[in-house]
Parts: C-alpha cells; sequence; structure tokens
C-alpha cells in the first residue's frame, strides 16, 4: 500500500473514532475505564508522556506535547470502549490477541524491530526515553528481560529488554495483556503500538520524521 493511501486509511480511521465520541456519557465510561475526569466532565488521560483530555467534541492536548492524529485515535476508542473486567495480568504478543495462529512473522515482532534496531546495544538510552514516555519499569519479567510498562489503566504495553551477550543479540520484546481484546479492537492495539514505538525513538532522537516511521510500520 501506497504510502498516500496509509496516510488516508488513518485519517478516515481518526474521523471515525471521532464519531465515536458524540452521544458517549464521558464521565461514566472514564470511571468504568480507570480514567480521572475534570471539573468540565472531560476524561483526563495520560497517554505515553501526554496528557489529553477527551470530550464528545473530540481530543485535545493539556501540555506542551500535542496530541498526535494516532493519539486522538487511539485516545477516543479506547475512551468509547465497551469493554468491562479486570486484567488478566498474563502479557502475550500481539500476534496471539489475533485468534488466529500465527507461526512467523507477527506483527510484534515487525513493530518491535526498530526498537531492537535502534536501542539494542543501548538501554539507557531507552531507559531515558521510557521514562519520558511514561513508562513504569518493573523489574526483571519471568523470561528475564527488563520488563517496562506503558498505555492504559486497562491497557497496558509491556516491552521486555533482553541485553546482548556473548551470544545472543539484544532483544525487545512487545507485549499486551492478555485481556487487551476485550477493550479495544486489534487496529486499534497496532495503532497504540506503533504510537510507542515512534515516541520512544522520537524522545531518544534517533528518528527525525514520525510520519515516515509511523507509516512504514503499517
Amino acid at each position: 500500500m501506497s504510502k498516500e493511501k496509509i496516510t488516508r486509511s488513518r485519517l478516515a480511521y481518526h474521523q471515525a473514532q471521532l464519531e465515536g465520541l458524540a452521544g458517549l456519557d464521558v464521565p461514566a465510561q472514564a470511571q468504568a475505564l480507570g480514567l480521572e475526569v475534570d471539573e468540565q466532565g472531560r476524561a483526563v488521560m495520560d497517554f505515553l508522556g501526554r496528557r489529553l483530555l477527551i470530550s464528545r467534541q473530540g481530543v485535545s492536548s493539556a501540555d506542551d506535547r500535542p496530541a498526535t492524529v494516532d493519539a486522538q485515535s487511539v485516545a477516543a476508542h479506547y475512551l468509547a470502549s465497551q469493554g468491562r473486567g479486570e486484567l488478566a495480568g498474563e502479557f502475550v504478543p500481539l500476534g496471539r490477541l489475533t485468534g488466529i495462529n500465527v507461526s512467523m512473522g507477527s506483527p510484534s515482532e515487525s513493530l518491535s524491530k526498530p526498537l531492537a534496531d535502534k536501542f539494542g546495544d543501548r538501554y539507557e538510552l531507552f531507559v531515558q526515553a521510557a521514562e519520558k514516555t511514561g513508562g513504569r519499569h518493573r523489574g526483571l519479567s519471568p523470561a528475564g528481560g527488563q520488563a517496562w510498562d506503558f498505555g492504559l489503566p486497562k491497557l497496558p504495553v509491556r516491552i521486555e529488554f533482553f541485553e546482548a551477550d556473548d551470544e545472543f543479540p539484544a532483544e525487545l520484546k512487545l507485549l499486551f495483556d492478555s485481556s487487551a481484546n476485550r477493550f479495544v479492537s486489534y487496529e486499534c492495539l497496532e495503532l497504540l503500538t506503533m504510537c510507542l514505538v515512534v515516541d520512544l525513538l522520537m524522545t531518544a532522537g534517533l528518528i527525525s520524521d514520525p510520519e515516515d516511521c509511523a507509516n512504514s510500520f503499517l
């Protein structure tokens, strides 16, 4: 698919998500999904180091970090979610949430490759970028990687960073709580992952054009 078609598709998705906010009981939805509500009845969302305000009219930034089109799409889709329940506490690759057995070339692998390419031998640089992007260090994962959580109250994204050693190169795994597809669509999960990858690389100064980077993932 050409860059122009991908951009049109992203803009159409964005418009559809904003239209989904119309008529929404914003305070009730925010509370059900673990978000704060401000004095004007807007949902307050901490999203990858940004502070967003969401109302029936749309999504805006409450700080000096503009809300990108894709960030707005994810925020609106999440708020309009009818998903309920608690997190499962089990983190799995994005491909496991398709409901289809993905044997090779899973989406989570293709989306994590830019992170491994850029951060592979620079864990301290990753730490700096992760902290500025709202990441929370969770210590070592059961598999032995450095675990960092990002995302939203009912939609955490985990990155497990395995540093290089004498035998293996560095590896970064992108994982979601196994309950994720109860709260948002698979398309939204891919877009959230893309937002996270782009923000980490931009924050670290490792890419200069987020649009080219984003389009290359879709």
